[in-house]
């Protein structure tokens, strides 16, 4: 089960200033795949071009999120693809996607288990022309 955000009417200003859109709303297009397990991001830096989508798949059994490090998104608890949702945040969804149409460095991490605990634990998408 994968959550594809959609933004709300409130939400499209947001979308416009971190300069992102959701994932799936358009005619399809090229994706990369970040896997959430044991408290790793893999691979924890991806370099894309501009219109490419990133999905995050939980892996493991633990909830974990997808959050950016400036607040422009947050995948919400993903829930492992097992069914399991250990960490007592309830099973939300195992996945979650969105597009990056604009150049730029996007730092994000795990709001469930924050970089100050697990310093390891942090990702970083480049996106490039």
């Amino acid at each position: 089960m994968f959550a594809s955000k959609r933004l709300a009417v409130a939400g499209l200003a947001t979308a416009a200033a971190c300069n992102m859109s959701p994932f799936g709303g358009g005619s399809g297009g090229n994706y990369v795949t970040v896997t959430i397990q044991d408290f790793t991001f893999a691979p924890s830096s991806v370099s894309i071009r501009a219109g490419t989508g990133v999905v995050w798949t939980n892996n493991g059994p633990s909830t974990h999120t997808a959050t950016s490090d400036n607040g422009a998104w947050d995948s919400g608890p993903l829930g492992s693809t097992s069914g399991s949702a250990g960490g007592g945040y309830g099973s939300g969804a195992a996945g979650y996607q969105l597009v990056f149409v604009t150049p730029g460095t996007y730092t994000y991490h795990c709001s469930i288990h924050p970089p100050s605990k697990f310093p390891g634990f942090t990702g970083v998408i480049i996106v490039t022309p």
